[in-house]
């Protein structure tokens, strides 16, 4: 069953460290995302960067020369000289699980990019092997971070829009891009297309939005991108645990890129752009909602990363929460 929002109540054995100690860190794989990461990292004041390590060593260096970091073209290698005490992993989804098990083995704690794997029993494998190396694992599902669905969540706990009624997702992308990786349009690396990829921020944001979990879900994709094998378009129905219906819409095709999330309620409305903007309406004009109080998002993430590792528990998005949600997509693939 996926996890709510609510804390996690499960224990892992304490750090023996000061609490005013700071923690070493690695980061294995250099992709775009990695900058985000290592800014957070360098932001946070019990955080500092050892090392990284990158299949492209030039890649590695650029990465960690900033911050005075060594690089590594071997992750085994970075791991058996550096002993990083926490890992960032931003590796292809193919490859996620025997890095989680490699890490596990030298005890480090990790974050684990979205989406967790390519299949739900790859995730079980990871969630085990942590548990038996007592070392943690967070899957880096951001939603709750990001300053404008902390102000829509804020905003219905004021009430002031009466019950939420219903969500419609929508996102709108060219997913086949010259631009993306290649390994992107490989199901056997990648564990699907567009589904694997954007589902994975949506199933999330709305669990998030709802604090409650997918109680059920219907759907299909589409496969009309020539020489691939990912889906470029999906349509999802759900239903959560608290009995709010969602509609998720994803399509990856030659359109004008949108993203739009609509929250409707008893007295009024929420138009959300994730990562832009978000507004409010009780039946008249949109009025913009302040979101600059909020942190950014990769800071947030990471802060509440190593206050999981500092009490010995994780806060959210657990292992079981990140394999609940490859559960459901896997579920829409087995509709094909």
């Amino acid at each position: 069953m996926c996890r709510t929002a609510s804390a996690v109540d499960r224990t892992w054995p304490p750090l023996f460290m000061k609490e005013k100690d700071m923690f070493s860190v690695g980061m294995i794989g250099a992709g775009s995302i990695g900058a985000s990461h290592l800014a957070a990292v360098e932001h946070h004041p019990d955080t500092r960067l050892v090392a990284v390590a990158d299949i492209v060593w030039e890649r590695a260096q650029k990465a960690a020369a900033p911050y005075g970091a060594s690089a590594y073209s071997r992750y085994e290698e970075m791991l058996e000289k550096e002993h990083p005490q926490l890992v960032i992993i931003n590796l292809p989804h193919g490859l996620h699980e025997t890095c989680v098990l490699t890490c596990a083995q030298f005890g480090a704690h990790m974050l684990l990019e979205k989406p967790m794997s390519v299949s739900h029993k790859s995730c079980v494998r990871m969630e085990t092997a942590c548990k038996a190396a007592d070392v943690l694992l967070q899957v880096g599902h951001v939603q709750r971070y990001i300053p404008q669905n902390r102000a829509v969540r804020a905003m219905i706990e004021t009430g002031r829009l009466g019950e939420l009624a219903m969500i419609c997702d929508l996102r709108t992308n060219n997913y086949f891009t010259p631009k993306r990786p290649r390994w992107f349009l490989n199901r056997a690396m990648a564990g699907g297309g567009i589904s694997m990829n954007y589902a994975a921020h949506s199933l999330d944001k709305i669990q998030y939005l709802t604090q409650s979990s997918i109680e059920r879900m219907t759907g299909s994709c589409t496969y009309l991108q020539p020489e691939t094998d990912v889906d470029g378009s999906a349509q999802m129905l759900l239903q959560t645990q608290s009995g709010v219906s969602a509609s998720v819409s994803l399509c990856g095709y030659s359109v004008v890129p949108k993203d739009e999330t609509m929250l409707f309620f008893s007295r009024g409305a929420l138009r959300l752009h994730t990562g832009s903007d978000v507004a409010f309406t009780v039946g008249g004009t949109y009025e913009e909602i302040d979101c600059t109080c909020y942190p950014n998002a990769f800071d947030a993430q990471w802060a509440d990363f190593i206050s999981g590792v500092r009490q010995g528990r994780i806060l959210h998005c657990d292992s079981a929460y990140g394999a609940a949600i490859i559960k459901w997509i896997e579920q829409l693939y087995e509709k094909e």
